[in-house]
């Protein structure tokens, strides 16, 4: 698969530093960067991945002070 970014000029550069700074080119770290953003999980996983527990509406709406 390909994928092609337009990045404006100022954010292309500070990509571009950020790169050669680690030893990566731009291409690498971009791939590395996006790699380390869709397996890290999202709010919505971890908050499905927590325990949670069954509670009235009653009780919630004392929790909330309602």
């Amino acid at each position: 698969m390909r994928i092609q970014v337009t990045l404006d000029d100022v954010f292309g550069k500070e990509l571009q530093n950020k790169a050669e700074e680690l030893g990566f080119s731009v291409s690498s770290y971009a791939r590395y960067l996006l790699k380390n953003a869709i397996s890290r999980p999202n709010a919505v996983d971890r908050a499905l991945s927590e325990e949670s527990e069954i509670i009235s509406i009653e009780d919630f709406k004392k929790q909330l002070g309602v």
